[in-house]
């Protein structure tokens, strides 16, 4: 258990315990390394209580203190790098061969961000790299010579064995219902043999698979050692943080009291992942201490990665044949199915080519009532009783039985022939099947134990029972048909589909839907004239409100343009939707358009909201004569001064809220209240809305809230809109941003990342390298508006090249892992530092001072 729970087991024990168990809060670390905790300004929030060992100073004194106090700057520069590409991958980011400072103890790092802490783990070097850890392309060269998938999973697990020096080295396959099954095992002659062995699903609980998938490779150096707590121990589980993609995290009691009753010391897992499934693991067992190393245990991780690829790639090309196979299938029914006679009889003439698709004993098609079969079948009393239970299943779904007698009580199989069926519907109603049979196979299971996994009481509480109960137990099943695959069920809905075209030909149902079609087609017809006339009559009074006091016929037209087009704007988009719903953000920003000249002055904020249809022409109006007002006496008025900002939100009645506010233009004359502008914007949406607006004309600018109720819009679930700055750029400063850059790093994932960041801002062309002498022949030949650079790649340094850089008089950007520690020449004083990892916001902030606030 956790360090903050009690060493006691709850008064009752089952599996549901490891379920329930919060591992990846479990507040320890194993003994063979050390961890701290970083906050956001890398001061130290948390320290293993090992620490001393490493930086010469207990947790409690270092804990509070920034880490660049225990870590020279080159070490720390590194896991910044470090840091930066494990937020970009989401995976641990590991640095091998550094120094700590205090104490000169050389270790390996592994560093990555929990969400909420920077998360720095390190482990002593034993020793030099030797030739055995670099084993990744002497496997790699193996797996051409698996005739099969069987084949190269054993091969897999032997070389391994001999490469890893683990005492036994298996490949663990999960099945359908949640168990394991060793399908490959490498072991000394002495040992008992798991292969062929099944494990109980609760034997890795949810939370731990859960964990498998987030974190590929899980080490336990040594079930025997004790475990460090992390310091300041938390109070409550919850409180406690999170060591999901930890590698040193502690080992659960459950799990450690299940190893020694395996007399396992040290494990390694390593998970196989195959089309983002957990598929299996290999599973490394030792019987005395062991930790590989972290080269080697980086190697392995690759490996799985690798293997997992080639699994993949093996099991599709096996789906492929397969699904080869069934289509040509589909295509002879297809092309020899009648257009005549009882549906019953048309598919009854296909049992020869449907006995081909799908493995069974006899086959059933049960039509409007009417049966016919094929081989094996069920009496007519039976088959009631399995068609009333399909009826409860949900439609539109292929259903799978493998022991009918588990289903149907007092049903015999033995009596009937039949154990399982696989029952594919061809019809909504009524409700008629299609089912393939299979008889009853006699099946044994080899678990590795009794599967139920019993406990017994210990002087301490609840236990797992010991050692013994890992001996073959056996499993026989009198009642099961062979498994349904998850190949043949994608055949049934596949051949569901088929089946349904012909159901369909043979029902006429062609009829149907012209007719169907036609009574849609009348709808339209007088919902089109319905809407039509409305738009008439709201033009019209456009038209006829629109006041003409004041003004020329130039000045008119002009203005009732704008309101017809606002008009027509929102039907657009409600058009292409279908006229269902369009997005609040995307209707401002189609009025912000036309202000272009001054759109960097317009910001916007809030949460995505879609309006619904009948809501979009009364609010598209009022926010056209909130920007014609602004643009004619308000904020948008003078050169350069006035800020328009809207801002929404949801109340805590669920009310949509929109605010405008005008700041920085004329005083606001008395005269804007009268006009048939300001009286839309009163008024629209109480009128047509039902809900409410409020107007003040302040001194510094127009201030309006309008309160919009809940049935007229849809909360969409995501990240909020983002402030104008950080939509969509405008032309002007679009024109404004570089158009060529160069990024020069030598961490190819971090370069892959600013230069898709550089993209998304606008620049049109981002060139990456990852040495200085490719870099200056690049940037020799080709000409570049911006160049970004690290300064530290390698062994070298891009001091050199950014002098010519400067020479040129070509802006450019510094990106390091340093921080405030880094030093620079005098001459670069002006070069603007960004630390990494480096945000999006803050490159974005970067270039806009550089490039746009200037034009």
């Amino acid at each position: 258990m956790p360090s903050f729970a009690s060493p006691a087991y709850p008064e009752k024990v089952d599996l549901s315990n490891c379920d329930r168990e919060p591992i990846h809060l479990i507040g320890s670390i194993q003994s063979h390394g050390c961890l701290i905790a970083l906050q956001s300004d890398w001061s130290v929030a948390y320290c293993s209580k090992n620490s001393e060992r490493y930086f010469g100073t207990s947790a409690e004194k270092i804990i509070g203190e920034p880490i660049k106090n225990w870590l020279d700057k080159d070490t720390l520069h590194h896991i910044r790098s470090g840091l930066q590409s494990s937020m970009i991958t989401g995976c641990n980011e590991r640095i091998f061969n550094q120094f700590i400072d205090a104490t000169n103890i050389e270790v390996d790092v592994s560093v990555h961000h929990n969400g909420e802490f920077i998360i720095i783990e390190f482990e002593p070097v034993a020793k030099e790299h030797d030739t055995s850890e670099h084993f990744v392309r002497s496997l790699l060269s193996q797996f051409c010579r698996a005739d099969d998938t069987e084949a190269l999973i054993v091969s897999v697990a032997e070389q391994l064995r001999l490469i890893t020096s683990f005492d036994r080295v298996m490949i663990y396959k999960f099945l359908s219902d949640g168990s394991g099954e060793v399908i490959a095992e490498a072991k000394s002659h002495k040992q008992e043999a798991f292969l062929g062995l099944r494990f109980p699903a609760s034997d890795i609980p949810k939370q731990a698979r859960a964990l498998y998938l987030k974190n590929l490779l899980r080490i336990i150096g040594n079930v025997n050692e004790e475990i460090h707590p992390i310091l300041p121990i938390c109070r409550y589980p919850d409180e406690a943080i999170d060591l999901s993609l930890s590698t040193l995290r502690a080992v659960s009691p459950m799990h450690i009291e299940y190893l020694k009753n395996m007399g396992v010391v040290a494990s390694l897992s390593v998970s196989l992942i195959v089309n983002g499934k957990l598929w299996g693991l290999i599973a490394c067992h030792h019987y005395s201490p062991k930790v590989p190393s972290y080269f080697q245990r980086t190697e392995l991780e690759l490996f799985a990665e690798v293997f997992a690829l080639e699994l993949s790639s093996r099991l599709a090309k096996d789906r492929e044949a397969e699904s080869l196979r069934v289509r040509k299938v589909h295509d002879k029914i297809m092309s020899t199915i009648a257009s005549d006679g009882a549906l019953v009889d048309i598919i009854t003439n296909q049992f020869g080519k449907l006995d081909e698709l799908i493995e069974n004993d006899g086959i059933t098609v049960i039509i409007e009532g009417q049966v016919s079969s094929t081989g094996k079948s069920l009496p007519d009393e039976v088959l009631r009783r399995v068609v009333r239970y399909l009826n409860s299943q949900p439609p539109r779904q292929v259903n799978t039985l493998v022991s009918m007698a588990k289903v149907f009580p007092q049903y015999a199989t033995k009596t009937h022939g039949i154990a399982g069926l696989l029952a594919i519907p061809i019809s909504k109603s009524p409700r008629d099947y299609l089912l393939f049979y299979r008889e009853a196979q006699t099946k044994t299971i080899n678990w590795a134990g009794t599967p139920q996994k019993p406990v017994s009481l210990g002087p301490n509480g609840s236990r797992l029972l010991p050692r013994g109960s890992f001996n073959q137990w056996q499993e026989t099943h009198e009642d099961l048909c062979h498994e349904w695959t998850d190949q043949e069920q994608i055949i049934g809905e596949s051949l569901r589909i088929t089946l349904l075209e012909v159901v369909l030909r043979h029902m006429q149902e062609r009829d149907s839907i012209v007719r169907n079609a036609s009574r849609k087609h009348e709808i339209l017809i007088s919902e089109l004239n319905h809407r039509v006339r409305n738009i008439l009559n709201l033009v019209n009074a456009i038209v006829l409100q629109t006041d003409q006091t004041d003004r020329n016929t130039e000045e008119f037209v002009k203005v009732l343009t704008g309101r017809l087009t606002a008009l027509a704007s929102a039907h657009d988009q409600l058009t292409a939707s279908e006229w269902t719903e369009i997005s609040l953000n995307e209707l401002l920003e189609n009025e912000i358009q036309a202000y272009v000249d001054v759109d960097s002055r317009i910001t916007r904020s809030g949460p995505k909201v879609n309006l619904h249809s009948e809501a979009a022409t009364p609010i598209v109006l009022v926010v056209h004569e909130l920007f014609t007002n602004a643009a004619k006496y308000g904020a948008l008025s003078n050169s350069g001064r006035g800020k328009v900002e809207i801002h929404w939100q949801l109340s805590s009645d669920q009310q949509l809220i929109i605010e405008w506010r005008e700041t920085g233009g004329p005083p606001v004359a008395p005269s804007i209240r009268e006009g048939f502008g300001m009286m839309l914007i009163q008024s629209v949406i109480p009128h047509e809305l039902q809900g409410s607006t409020d107007i003040e004309l302040a001194r510094h600018g127009l201030q309006a809230r309008f309160s919009i109720p809940k049935r007229f819009f849809t909360e969409v679930k995501g990240n909020e809109s983002k402030p104008e700055f950080s939509e969509k750029l405008s032309e002007t400063q679009v024109s404004a941003l570089p158009r060529s850059a160069l990024v020069v790093e030598d961490n190819l994932v971090i370069a892959m990342d600013i230069q898709n960041k550089l993209k998304d801002i606008g620049v049109e062309q981002v060139a990456v390298v990852g040495n200085i002498k490719t870099a200056r022949q690049l940037y020799e030949n080709e000409s570049f508006d911006f160049v970004v650079f690290d300064i530290h790649l390698g062994k070298d340094t891009s001091l050199g090249l950014i002098q010519s850089v400067l020479a040129d008089n070509i802006p450019c950007m510094i990106m390091s892992g340093y921080g405030d520690q880094l030093q620079l020449p005098k001459e670069f004083g002006s070069i603007p530092v960004l630390t990494k990892p480096v945000l999006d916001n803050e490159l974005r902030q970067q270039l806009k001072a550089m490039f746009q606030d200037d034009k």
